[in-house]
This record gives structure tokens, C-alpha cells and sequence, in this order.
């Protein structure tokens, strides 16, 4: 297998788990506050598609984000996605539409898979600037993908939390 074939099944057997997690949620389970210091559903999903899209549109591509280029501010109500290194508070209370994020996942899974289509393994090796450093596009593919699973994981412990299943498997 070439590292191409690699990064696009690591892709789509990410994708395949948050879609079962996914499963069945409810605006209530999304935006459920959590005791202590734990995130809302909604945040840590809204910021691991964010991280994606930024990861791909504009560190790897230098494009425009999906959030940004699709007016996502708009459509969900959400000034902007929670970052990393930034205090979720404020969305611990915040009731935040299902819907409209799941269709902001499509539209950032839509725009990976165009990039990936052209992506060509020399590619891979060429450095991009991300915070304060550099890193190989194969590198900001992968933390994607890891950085997903272990938000997705999030998600499904918060799912049981709640008393329904977060993984269906």
C-alpha cells in the first residue's frame, strides 16, 4: 500500500466512526452541559470539523476555510468555532442546531475529498507554516485524522454518560 492509499483509508475509516457516533443524536444528548469541565457535544464537534477544515483549506491550501467561505457563521448562529488554547465556556449553555453542523460536515468532507483527489505523493513532503512552526502536509493529514478520533471518542463518552449508547459496536 502507498502512503496516498494509506491517508485516504485512515480518511474514511475516521469519517466511519464519527458517522456511528454520530448515530441517533439528539439536539438534546448535542447540547447536553456536562458536570465539571467536560465540553458539550456540540463544541467538540463543531471543533474537530473546524480543525479539518482549517487543517486542509487553509493551512494546507491557503484557501479560504468552508466555515468562512459558506457565510457557517450565518447559517448556524455561531460566531465562530471553539479553538484550541481558547476558554468553551461560553458554549457550555449555548444551544447549538444539530442540523445545520452536520450539514457543515458534509461541506468540509466535500472539500477534503477535492483536495485529495488531486493530492499526488510528492506533496506530502512539502512543509507548511502552523502555529509558530512547520510541519509536511502528511503530518496535518494525520493529526486531522487523529486529532477526530480522539475528539469522536469525547463524544461517544459524553453519549454514555448520558445513558445511550455512544458507540454502536
Amino acid at each position: 500500500m502507498d502512503i496516498l492509499d494509506y491517508i485516504q483509508r485512515q480518511i474514511v475509516g475516521v469519517r466511519h466512526m464519527v458517522d456511528m457516533t454520530m448515530k441517533d443524536m439528539t439536539p438534546e444528548l448535542f447540547n447536553w452541559p456536562a458536570p465539571g469541565t467536560a465540553n458539550t457535544i456540540s463544541a467538540t464537534f463543531m471543533h474537530f470539523m473546524n480543525v479539518e477544515d482549517n487543517f486542509v483549506q487553509k493551512i494546507i491550501q491557503g484557501k479560504t476555510s468552508v466555515w468562512d467561505s459558506g457565510e457557517w457563521s450565518k447559517i448556524t448562529g455561531v460566531p465562530k468555532p471553539p479553538s484550541i488554547g481558547e476558554d468553551w465556556s461560553e458554549y457550555k449553555h449555548k444551544r447549538i442546531e444539530l442540523q445545520p453542523l452536520l450539514e457543515y460536515e458534509a461541506a468540509v468532507w466535500a472539500a477534503t475529498d477535492a483536495y485529495l483527489a488531486t493530492l499526488r505523493a510528492d506533496e506530502l513532503d512539502r512543509k507548511v507554516k502552523v502555529a509558530g512552526g512547520e510541519r509536511t502536509v502528511a503530518d496535518m493529514l494525520l493529526l486531522a485524522t487523529s486529532q477526530s478520533l480522539s475528539h469522536n471518542g469525547e463524544i461517544a463518552a459524553l453519549k454514555g454518560v448520558q445513558g445511550v449508547k455512544g458507540l454502536p459496536i
